[in-house]
């Protein structure tokens, strides 16, 4: 496969995900994001199922995995149901590109986490990207005035916030196990549905996707979740994937087009400044991955030699 098909997959992926926020507030108006979630993730189980078996997987394989994997792809589940449960209720209330600029804090908390758990090192450029990811989540709260929080459900960006979090700790913990990505898209897919199921019936009941929630649903769901994991797993195989990750950050761009477009949410120049910040501030910690890695190759080489 030539490097320009793994970019055309990347891109594929960002234009995808780019129309999240967009969708998520479409299929909320007859259902609410409980609900939203459930169908979604049934729909991303199947989806992800069937492109697995038309890729060669055998069903056996897919299905039974190993009693000691379970635990973790359950934890794995539930932190991908927090995270999508929290950032779809956000997006339900609050201004769309206020919520954009906090979502993608999480590749800033993966780099924290990877710090606090796993002892790695921060270079100079991952400690500016977090404190420039900083910057960003605290203009976005305030508006550009540092002296008061100005946006109109602060508590909602909280949630967002926080399943950022779970989202980049999922990312983190990820690591820890080595299997195939078909089973562990489909198994935390599943596990995500299980949890999303005890909410919704805790804290809302069922309600077929139908009339105006049918087709975003449908979208969201099989594709927006479900084949666009497998697309950014066949992106990430590419030798430069750290140059690949970096095109992520053009989908918040393009999420905010989308969002001002079909919804005409309110402009606020603060808020393009915290996108601005946000996309800096990723780069940045990608940048200095990289860097890490090829001097740790370096290292490696000469202690061969």
């Amino acid at each position: 496969m030539t490097k320009y098909q793994y970019i055309i997959y990347a891109f594929s992926c960002v234009f995808i995900w780019s129309f999240i926020p967009s969708i998520s507030r479409f299929g909320q108006e007859e259902m609410d994001h409980f609900q939203y979630l459930f169908w979604s993730n049934i729909l991303s189980v199947l989806a992800v199922f069937v492109v697995a078996l038309m890729m060669g997987r055998n069903w056996k394989k897919l299905l039974l995995i190993p009693l000691s994997i379970m635990p973790k792809v359950l934890i794995l589940g539930a932190l991908d149901c927090f995270f999508y449960l929290l950032l779809y209720y956000g997006y339900s209330i609050e201004n769309g590109v206020a919520v954009l600029v906090i979502q993608y804090s999480w590749p800033l908390m993966i780099i924290g986490l990877s710090f606090f758990l796993f002892k790695e090192k921060l270079s100079i450029r991952q400690m500016m990207g977090i404190a420039m990811g900083f910057m960003a989540v605290v203009i976005t709260f305030t508006k550009g005035n540092i002296t008061e929080i100005a946006v109109e459900h602060p508590q909602a960006l909280l949630l967002v916030f926080s399943g950022a979090f779970c989202f980049a700790l999922m990312s983190v913990l990820s690591r820890q196990f080595a299997i195939d990505p078909y089973i562990s898209t489909l198994w935390v897919f599943m596990c995500s549905t299980l949890v999303s199921a005890v909410f919704m019936f805790a804290f809302s009941s069922i309600n077929l996707p139908v009339g105006d929630s049918l087709i975003p649903t449908l979208l969201n769901g099989i594709i927006l979740n479900g084949v666009s994991y497998i697309i950014w797993f066949k992106a990430m195989n590419s030798p430069d994937s750290h140059k690949i990750a970096s095109i992520l950050f053009l989908s918040p761009v393009l999420s905010m087009m989308w969002i001002i477009l079909f919804f005409d949410d309110a402009f606020v120049p603060a808020y393009a400044i915290g996108l601005a910040l946000v996309i800096i501030s990723g780069l940045l910690c990608i940048s200095a991955k990289k860097k890490s890695s090829e001097q740790n190759k370096l290292m490696d080489d000469l202690i061969e030699d």
